[in-house]
Parts: structure tokens; sequence; C-alpha cells
């Protein structure tokens, strides 16, 4: 079996990084980074959270979130794989070009490879849980039950399922450039109603490709 490793965010595959620059949506609201998101979720005091999310880089938030003297919410270590499950899912959903180097893997195995890290790494000498490429390959495995093209662009409601279809987060920032990503592929499609009958409107969307150009 062929071994894609990754560790660090500017190196090949480095977008699978929790360091890799892309914003997620996720619970109500956007996050610089996934590794934003994973911090924020190891507390429960207001405060600690507010700084964690506002903090302006992965590292800052990474450092702050590994605070030994700060207090972990009770029941961290059994939701903390969990939280992390989630947020790869909102990262790799939420930006196209992720989903499509995820499914470019193929059935490679997937490893986060550190000596840092024994937990959600490899520990760099294969004796790592490797918890993080695991949960990558589980990522990759549900979305290609979704639908196996890496090239399709899913529906808005399929890579944002908390935002409605009227929602003003489809006008600026994260959301803006997932809708635009979506109306180009779209209006590129030559089997529209195929492309429909894949992803067939939830109720709440609802007249959604109404908007669009029906063949």
């Amino acid at each position: 079996m062929d071994v894609i490793r990754f560790y660090k965010a500017e190196d090949e595959y480095g977008n699978f990084s929790n360091f890799a620059s892309f914003p997620i949506f996720i619970d109500g609201e956007v996050w610089s980074t996934l590794e934003h998101y994973y911090q924020t979720n190891k507390f429960e005091e207001l405060s600690i959270r507010n700084k964690i999310k506002t903090l302006d880089s992965p590292m800052k938030a990474a450092t702050v979130g590994r605070n030994s003297t700060q207090l972990l919410r009770g029941d961290w270590d059994k939701v903390k794989d969990h939280v992390m499950l989630q947020g790869l899912f909102a990262k790799f959903l939420q930006h196209h070009k992720l989903k499509v180097e995820l499914l470019s893997t193929g059935n490679a195995e997937i490893v986060e490879h550190t000596e840092n890290d024994s937990y959600w790494g490899d520990a760099g000498d294969g004796s790592g849980l490797n918890k993080l490429g695991l949960l990558l390959m589980e990522v990759r495995k549900e979305i290609v039950k979704i639908n196996n093209d890496p090239q399709i662009v899913f529906p808005p409601w399929i890579a944002f399922p908390e935002v409605g279809q009227h929602d003003v987060f489809w006008n600026r920032g994260l959301g803006g450039a997932y809708m635009n990503t979506w109306s180009r592929y779209y209006l590129a499609v030559a089997d529209k109603q195929e492309y429909r009958r894949l992803f067939s409107e939830p109720s709440e969307w609802e007249g959604f490709f109404s908007f669009t150009t029906h063949p």
C-alpha cells in the first residue's frame, strides 16, 4: 500500500495539516483554521475560548491551547477525536480543492509523520497512534460514499449543512467563495438533470436550482 506522509503546512500534502490556512464554518461560527477550532474546544471558560479563536495564527492557537495551567473541559479525552473528526469533515467538504486532493490519494495510507506527537502523529518512527491520519482516511471514505468523483462540487447544503439557503453567509467570505465555486461548476455541467438527481434539494433549499440555467 502507498503511504502519504505529511506534517508541515508548507510541505507536500501540507494542506492536510491542521495549521493549513483554510477557514471552516462549524458550530455556527467561522474559524480561521482547524487548529483554532480544535484548541478552542478544549475549554469551557469563555475568556480562554475567545482568546484562542481570535489569535492570528494557528501556532499561537496551539501554544495557548496546550498551556497546561489551564483547566480542560472534563470530558475532553472522550470527545477530542470526535471534535477533530467534525472539524476535518468541515474542512474537506467546504474547500473543493482540498476534497480533490484528499480523494486523489485513493487508498493510500495517510500518516502525520512527526516525532513531536505520538497520539495524532506516528512519533516519527511509526510507533505513534497516527490518529490524525486515521481520521483523514475516515473522512475520505465517507466523502467517497457521497460521491466518488473528486471533480464534482457538492451543493452548498452538503458542504455547509448548518447554513440555510437565504442566510447572509452566502454573500461574503467563506460562504461567498464556496457559492461562486459551486455556481461556476454547475453552470458548466452538461447533464444538470443527473446532477439534480444525485443531489436533490432538501426541503429548506427547495427552489434553489431554479435560480440557475436549466437544460
